[in-house]
């Protein structure tokens, strides 16, 4: 296999498990899709504090910028065009997908990035779902609130309009 950032011969290896093809050049790493969920869902690897730093406010990130489309790599898998997608739709690694075989190739330390985003956003889902609950709790409480009100008005206008129409009528 090549790579197909500068076509050097990709390295076989194993990452936490999964087999992976690795670039001495670029540094580059090809991975199953399906190996790659293995290796996300795993926390072996411990990553540098500078990596960790460089993504600590990392947000979400949607849709694929023109600049990241404008390379176009071959899968060194099968040799069919890969194409551009956003990891998860919203981490802002941008990494290339072979539709044929689900291959990935991932540019130097992409994987890590992958790996580092999705155990934080793993570790802060609990707490942003205690919070989101309170807000939905909130929102909700304030448009019962509002609906009452509306029905209790609307009842004594409805009450006020009948008694004025029975006096008039009187």
């Amino acid at each position: 296999m090549q790579c197909p950032q500068c076509s050097s011969v990709l390295e076989s290896l194993e990452y936490e498990g999964a087999p992976i093809h690795g670039c001495n050049t670029c540094g580059g790493e090809f991975i199953g899709a399906e190996d790659l969920g293995r290796v996300v869902r795993l926390r072996q690897e411990q990553f540098s504090a500078e990596l960790q730093s460089a993504l600590a406010e990392r947000q979400p990130s949607f849709g694929v910028p023109e600049s990241e489309t404008a390379r176009a790599l071959c899968c060194p898998g099968c040799g069919e065009s890969m194409r551009v997608a956003n990891y998860g739709g919203d981490s802002g690694v941008f990494v290339d997908r072979c539709e044929r075989c689900q291959g990935i190739w991932l540019d130097q330390q992409e994987l890590e990035k992958i790996q580092l985003l999705t155990e934080r956003w793993a570790d802060e889902a609990p707490q942003q779902l205690r919070a989101l609950s309170n807000e939905l709790e909130t929102a909700r409480q304030a448009a019962a609130a509002q609906t009452n009100s509306a029905f209790s008005g609307s009842r004594f206008a409805f009450v006020n309009a009948v008694i004025n129409r029975l006096l008039d009528a009187a």
